[in-house]
């Protein structure tokens, strides 16, 4: 739960007005004003009354008064017209001191990887949202785990184990998620892993037992897709889990990002366009996709470790970090394929026997970040999907260890994250070719946008052939290839992002 606010008053004696403070700070309609030593109670009477206020408290022995202002009047206005009088030393808002929102969880102090990245900060701001969903591609959930149950997403169109696919899904009791390993609609786990996964990204915080998630108010639906030893997979399997994600997601469920800690052989030995082309539908549809960078201790750029190392604009690839912020020996890395690092060593979390351990990772590393990027989709409702995956990346901790080893040089902090937000937006030149000859050629358009604002390119019209990848990031030089046009005119476009370029092919008069 978020801490309230609790006013205190200044000890200090501030001798000028600090202007500028945040409007979120300070109480609104007061102010403390000191009096010069010697002014006389009618002199500070008469200044009150010019000012249109009311003292509501003294402090006696420090000469300072808490002051009413009228309705609607501003602070800093307010503030410039008390430093006019001359019998006035000194102004200031009534500021809030705010309690650090450190949660009473019993394992808290353990959780080191949540103080790493400043998430008690990040909760004095926001604690999460139970209207945020988060779909754990995992092992399943052991969704009746006292730390996790209520936090776990449920269909609110599905009557559960009645046998009947009540909200028409195309699936038959999907009350906490799906099993795509066994083709039931029971995802509990049977191995532990989602379940520590769960733990770090929710584990219901506050509530005197064992650890706090990353969200102590969240959702997570429990996807499926391995067995009891955590091996057998199949593309497949993960087609289907990232279509249902979707399939729910266009249906109406707030699911804004995956975690995914999975990878490699034997699943993803090599480059798999099927699953790729999931990956980027289910980006197209909003969603955000958190990934382990790996677990072999390589170069992600010379050796890619699938899904993580895909070249797509909504996926996250997260490295391992361990508490003095070193990369773990055995966690990947790269400066293409790996965006940033988090706490993936010795991590606690929740257990399949209902009780609490550590385990070590990048599998642990992902959901720190698929945490902070479901808090700050609680925190921001409106940021859209490329604007939450640029301001995880911009607003790292630049550290040594990580410089020239994984793209953004940093490790996660999830309140300068949501402090400091980036809002995605594109703008274009014009075509260096405004009409395109019937004989063909190259053309480009300059896209202008924020640091780390990744988007995909797309066509409409055969005739226009990309010499590039179809995922960029920042501000970019994107150009094309143009066929020969067996006619006078065509027109075709370039989708990029979420806005379209008009593209017309004609015989040059």
């Amino acid at each position: 739960m978020k801490i309230s606010k609790i006013v205190f008053i200044l000890a200090a004696v501030l001798p000028v007005f600090s202007f500028g403070q945040p409007v979120q700070s300070r109480v609104e309609g007061e102010l403390l004003v000191k009096f010069r030593d010697g002014t006389s109670a009618e002199s500070s009477r008469r200044v009150l009354q010019k000012n249109d206020s009311a003292v509501i408290d003294k402090f006696d022995g420090l000469g300072w008064q808490r002051i009413k202002l009228p309705a609607g009047k501003n602070v800093d206005i307010a503030a410039a017209e008390y430093l006019e009088s001359s019998q006035v030393e000194a102004v200031q808002p009534n500021y809030y001191y705010r309690l650090l929102a450190t949660p009473n969880d019993a394992n808290f102090a353990g959780l080191w990887g949540m103080a790493k990245i400043s998430a008690p900060q990040a909760w004095d701001l926001n604690t999460g949202s139970s209207s945020v969903v988060i779909a754990n591609i995992d092992t399943g959930i052991k969704y009746d785990h006292a730390d996790l149950a209520a936090n776990i997403w449920t269909n609110a169109g599905e009557v559960n184990a009645n046998g009947i696919d009540d909200d028409n899904n195309g699936f038959v009791d999907d009350y906490y998620g799906y099993d795509f390993y066994y083709n039931d609609p029971n995802p509990m786990d049977e191995n532990g892993h989602g379940t520590h996964t769960a733990g770090t990204m929710g584990a219901v915080g506050n509530n005197l037992i064992g650890v706090a998630g990353v969200n102590w108010n969240v959702k997570i639906m429990a996807i499926k897709i391995y067995d009891s030893d955590g091996n057998g997979t199949t593309s497949a399997m993960l087609i289907n889990a990232y279509n249902y994600i979707r399939l729910m997601k266009q249906r109406g469920v707030n699911i804004r990002v995956t975690n995914n800690s999975y990878g490699g052989c034997d699943e993803a030995c090599g480059y798999d366009q099927a699953t790729k082309d999931a990956i980027d539908a289910l980006g197209r549809a909003g969603v955000l996709q958190v990934f382990a960078a790996g677990n072999n201790g390589q170069n992600a750029d010379n050796v890619p470790m699938y899904p993580a190392a895909y070249d797509s604009p909504w996926i996250i690839s997260v490295a391992n970090s361990t508490s003095t912020d070193a990369r773990n020996s055995g966690s990947n890395y790269g400066l293409i394929s790996v965006d940033l690092a988090a706490p993936g060593t010795s991590i606690q979390s929740t257990l399949l026997n209902g009780g609490y351990g550590g385990l070590t990772g990048t599998s642990m590393a992902a959901p720190h970040v698929a945490g902070a990027a479901a808090l700050l989709a609680a925190h921001n409702p409106n940021l859209s999907l490329d604007s939450i995956k640029a301001t995880i990346l911009n607003q790292v901790d630049q550290l040594p260890a990580w410089n020239g080893v994984v793209k953004t040089g940093g490790r996660l902090n999830v309140a300068k994250v949501l402090q400091n937000q980036t809002s995605c937006s594109y703008a274009f030149s014009g075509l260096s070719v405004p009409k395109i000859p019937t004989k063909g050629g190259y053309f480009s358009v300059t896209v202008t946008t924020e640091p780390n604002c990744d988007y995909a390119v797309s066509i409409a019209g055969n005739w226009i052939k990309p010499t590039d990848s179809n995922s960029f990031s920042g501000t970019r030089t994107i150009t094309f290839r143009a066929t020969v046009n067996p006619t006078i005119t065509r027109t075709g476009s370039l989708n990029i992002g979420s806005s379209t370029v008009a593209v017309t092919q004609s015989r040059v008069q």
